[in-house]
């Protein structure tokens, strides 16, 4: 008796601790389930309840079509359940419900159509992007500010602490600025950047969508450049460190798992003379050292050898790398490396390029 009574208690404590859990990644609405025997019928409920301003309920509409294990075969339909979902997502600035909705996507269409994510993921970052635009947009008509002048915050992921919100409430208008940052522009390229952290974490083992990867971290580099994100950008690096090393360490309790194939790794290089680019245009030059290590550590494992453009450009950057570093031997070297492997090519580099460098310092 005493026995069934403990593993009662047990059950009833696991059971509350699971709607915690759901209480807070989501919000309270969300967490009450509803039952559709189509989709049809859940996007229909939806957009009717979007028409009236109901954006809670219709995320819980289209959340449970995903979540629900009676669709878990794709159809064209789910496709338009997802964007819209990821739609409202957006408008509310919702990342933890957008990331576990492409999670769901993901398990649907993994077999059977993964063009479908592809798209599905292209969409959710355009509509990231232009969000964060209309946001700057606004901004800059609010305070009549330039874009530039509004990017002067330090880390997009920092917690708002009590007292900063007390000085910003009684700060007056001469912390105009600071009230619009804080309501405009930084929740809309926080959105932004958790855009791209969720699209790479959702790709960062799918050998279907590589080039998706890529496209990606190009964004994701180019976002950091546009608006000046030193912080944001050292983590970017740290996260696509972190994903190649999943990859191909040796674990014992993943003795089937394939290697990554040739052509991924060929991606993950390109993907590091990328970022390379961005760590010398944005000065980062420990960065730009250790993205250097990661291009090294990525050819030992390549059996065939990278592409002769692309190592023409990355022993460019490698000297600018050494001529900043005051080390001319090197500096010297990488040039020459780089020339010769252009030669080979059917456009040689012009000396202007071969000598910017230099003419820089």
């Amino acid at each position: 008796f005493f026995l069934c009574v403990e593993v009662a208690r047990a059950s009833r404590a696991a059971a509350k601790s699971c709607r915690e859990r759901a209480r807070r990644t989501y919000p309270a609405p969300l967490c009450l389930m509803q039952h559709f025997q189509k989709p049809e019928n859940a996007l229909r409920r939806a957009d009717e309840l979007y028409a009236v301003g109901q954006k809670e309920p219709a995320l819980v509409a289209l959340h449970d079509v995903l979540s629900s294990k009676r669709h878990r075969t794709w159809q064209p339909m789910m496709e338009e359940v997802m964007k819209r979902f990821l739609t409202i997502c957006v408008e509310m600035r919702r990342g933890k419900a957008s990331k576990d909705g492409l999670i769901q996507y993901r398990i649907i269409c993994q077999q059977m159509n993964v063009n479908s994510l592809e798209a599905v993921l292209r969409h959710f970052m355009q509509l990231a992007h232009e969000g964060a635009q209309a946001a700057l947009e606004l901004a800059e008509k609010t305070i009549s500010d330039k874009v530039a002048n509004l990017l002067d915050f330090d880390d997009l992921e920092a917690e708002e602490t009590p007292e900063s919100l007390m000085l910003a409430t009684i700060g007056g208008s001469a912390d105009s600025k600071k009230r619009t940052d804080r309501l405009l522009v930084t929740p809309a390229l926080k959105f932004l950047w958790e855009a791209y952290r969720t699209v790479l974490d959702i790709l960062r083992n799918n050998s279907k969508l590589e080039e998706l990867y890529r496209d990606t971290a190009a964004k994701a580099f180019e976002f950091c450049k546009t608006y000046k994100r030193a912080v944001e950008f050292r983590r970017l690096c740290e996260i696509l460190r972190n994903h190649i090393h999943s990859q191909t360490k040796v674990d014992p309790k993943w003795k089937d798992r394939e290697p990554p194939t040739p052509e991924a790794l060929q991606v993950h290089l390109e993907t590091r003379f990328g970022q390379l680019a961005t760590a010398v245009e944005m000065e980062l030059w420990q960065e730009a050292y250790r993205t250097v290590e990661d291009v090294h550590a990525l050819t030992l494992l390549m059996k065939k050898p990278p592409k002769p453009s692309s190592m023409a450009s990355y022993h460019a950057q490698l000297a600018q790398v050494f001529w900043v570093a005051g080390n001319g031997l090197f500096h010297a070297y990488s040039l020459t490396r780089s020339y010769a492997t252009a030669k080979s090519l059917k456009a040689a580099p012009s000396e202007a390029e071969l000598t910017a460098p230099s003419e820089a310092e």
